[in-house]
């Protein structure tokens, strides 16, 4: 409703695209007035099939809701432009356009440039062709177009949903490199002011979209979801992992170990106890994994990259007794003096006993305020 762009990310058949056209649904019948709404999908079919969905959203609200027709002066119905690839609002003169897929790099970066539209719609993201050219056509379109809206008070924004793509495909790459850079979106963070979301998303220098990501377990669904969907996925146990568990494939070509031993390192995998949240906004995640005995001095590595080439900053802590990861920090886009301010409050006020230990790899971190 704050017109943030987002990049979502959840489970198939959990509702991501039924809740995005619901918005837009709102959008087009009272949110704006001659404005227009970009639907875009990996193909055609799909754009359509969403444009479908909200016209059939449209037709089950009362009659009184609908605003599907208007009369003229004699009270004779007047018919509006309503086609399978677009339709336009008779009263406010909003339109909701559906886009086709672009088949080479020419057509990507003709459409993409074409989009001087506000509200823009991409859904499968990671499966659409030359989704690059095409976004990066679109991105200066979109924001004189955005700008106009915000002057009068009109909604605008970008959307992204898509489930995890093949990491071998040049589309899902870049879909791969956006939801990277993108600021993850928590719950605590709807108790924030627009100020404070404002200043949270401007705090990361590499994107403005919030990244929004849930698990099926997070949506509600359960052990029997997990086991029904994956009877009827018939075990396709790729598919599983990209469709429901949201998984973005490892497996590259030049990637030096094979998908067994991938496999095997993701078993170690393990979901944070909790978080602290570090940084002017709360932007910085902090990961604990287990409670650390504070009697033996922790050590906390620091691995420095200046959100430099989409390297990341790590922070790692580690129980000097037992030689477990109790705790990290990985950022790609924190700048060093806000690492040095995470690395200052993390020790002073969690542990004031901890070994740190700072990389010097040619990055110019800046003092540690005395702490070394």
């Amino acid at each position: 409703m704050l017109n943030f762009n987002q990049y979502v990310v959840l489970s198939r058949q959990c509702g991501k695209t039924i809740a995005a056209v619901a918005r837009y649904l709102w959008v087009y019948q009272f949110g704006t007035s001659n404005s227009e709404i970009m639907f875009m999908h990996k193909d055609h079919g799909g754009s359509k099939g969403n444009l479908k969905s909200l016209r059939a959203m449209r037709d089950a609200l009362p009659s009184y809701l609908q605003f599907s027709s208007t009369v003229n002066a004699e009270g004779k119905k007047l018919k509006v432009p309503n086609t399978v690839v677009m339709m336009q609002h008779p009263y406010n003169n909003n339109k909701i356009n559906t886009y086709p897929s672009a088949r080479t790099k020419d057509s990507a970066n003709n459409l993409g440039r074409g989009c001087t539209i506000p509200v823009q719609y991409y859904d499968e993201f990671a499966f659409m062709p030359y989704n690059e050219i095409v976004f990066m056509a679109a991105v200066p379109a979109f924001s004189r177009a955005s700008e106009n809206a915000k002057k009068n008070g009109a909604p605008y924004g970008m959307l992204i949903t898509t489930t995890p793509g093949d990491l071998l495909t040049d589309s899902g790459q870049y879909a791969y490199t956006i939801r990277n850079k993108a600021t993850p979106w928590r719950e605590e963070y709807y108790d924030l002011s627009y100020p404070e979301l404002l200043g949270l998303r401007d705090s990361n220098r590499e994107s403005n979209f919030f990244l929004v990501e849930y698990s099926y377990k997070q949506l509600g669904k359960g052990a029997d979801y997990f086991k029904n969907i994956s009877i009827d996925m018939q075990s396709n146990w790729p598919a599983i992992r990209r469709e429901i568990l949201l998984e973005w494939a490892e497996q590259a070509l030049d990637c030096p170990f094979t998908q067994e031993e991938l496999d095997i390192i993701k078993n170690y995998n393990k979901e944070p106890i909790r978080t602290v949240l570090f940084g002017k906004f709360k932007q910085y995640q902090f990961n604990i994994y287990e409670d650390i005995d504070l009697s033996y001095p922790p050590i906390i590595g620091v691995d420095v990259s200046g959100a430099t080439f989409r390297d990341s900053s790590a922070i790692t802590v580690i129980d000097s007794k037992t030689t477990k990861v109790c705790a990290t920090l990985n950022c790609n886009y924190i700048p060093a003096d806000d690492l040095a301010d995470v690395i200052y409050e993390l020790i002073t006020k969690y542990m004031p006993n901890a070994i740190c230990s700072v990389e010097k790899n040619g990055v110019e971190l800046l003092e540690l305020k005395e702490v070394a």
